[in-house]
């Protein structure tokens, strides 16, 4: 398990310091939702990669984690009814 240190570390790394080679691709990465939210993040915190870089193709995507319970599918509802 990572420390939180190597955490804040993985967080503040910039494009330029990551090898993309060392990235998995999104296609690549099997999220089992059968699992709680804690479980699933254990498990992707097991893999010792750096959690807030994935790509798509040869593309580089850097995420960020909010403190909250709302999900990605709550802030679309919100976005496309305010449309």
């Amino acid at each position: 398990m990572m420390t939180r240190e190597e955490l804040l570390k993985m967080r503040e790394q910039s494009f330029e310091e990551v090898n993309i080679k060392e990235i998995p691709d999104i296609k690549d990465v099997a999220i089992d939702k059968k699992k709680s939210k804690k479980e699933r993040i254990q498990e992707r915190l097991e893999t010792g990669r750096n959690p807030y870089f994935l790509k798509c193709g040869n593309i580089l995507v850097k995420m960020s984690y909010a403190a909250t319970e709302r999900t990605i599918e709550d802030a679309l509802k919100t976005i496309l009814s305010a449309i």
